[in-house]
């Protein structure tokens, strides 16, 4: 009797299929992870979650407490844009000139101040981006 013998080859990834396989991961986890930290942030200015040191009258007639949202009018939410800058960069701005002293804070002249509210950095605390985006990569790589 012929002497048969079964033979098994696998052929995984080569070196050469890698760097176009990284590229479209990362765009794949980046194109998820962007809307995900955009709609936090939103979340974030509305939650009734940040310090206040009083009381206050706000412009748009309501009374905020010593924890409040970050919401009046509306400005620094609606001002809110995500745009792509670069193949792999998402840029997140809040266009309103008082933005800054919101999310950080500012001491006044007069020897007051504004405590920070720093809402991207919550957001990022819940989203969690970094390993959102190596889950997703290391998902779309193992196929």
């Amino acid at each position: 009797m012929a002497r048969r013998v079964t033979k098994y080859t696998y052929v995984g990834k080569q070196p050469k299929d890698l760097p176009e396989d990284i590229r479209r991961a990362a765009k794949k986890a980046l194109d998820t992870v962007a809307p995900v930290m955009d709609r936090e942030f939103t979340v974030q200015i509305q939650s009734k979650e940040w310090g206040w040191p009083k009381e206050t009258k706000r412009k748009n007639g309501s009374t905020a407490g010593v924890i409040r949202d970050i919401v009046d009018l509306g400005d620094l939410l609606r001002s809110q844009t995500d745009s792509r800058i670069k193949e792999f960069t998402h840029r997140f701005v809040w266009d309103v000139q008082y933005s800054s002293v919101v999310h950080n804070g500012a001491n006044l002249k007069q020897g007051g101040n504004y405590p920070g509210r720093p809402w991207t950095q919550t957001a990022e605390r819940v989203v969690n981006p970094q390993k959102r985006l190596s889950d997703i990569m290391r998902r779309e790589l193992d196929g």
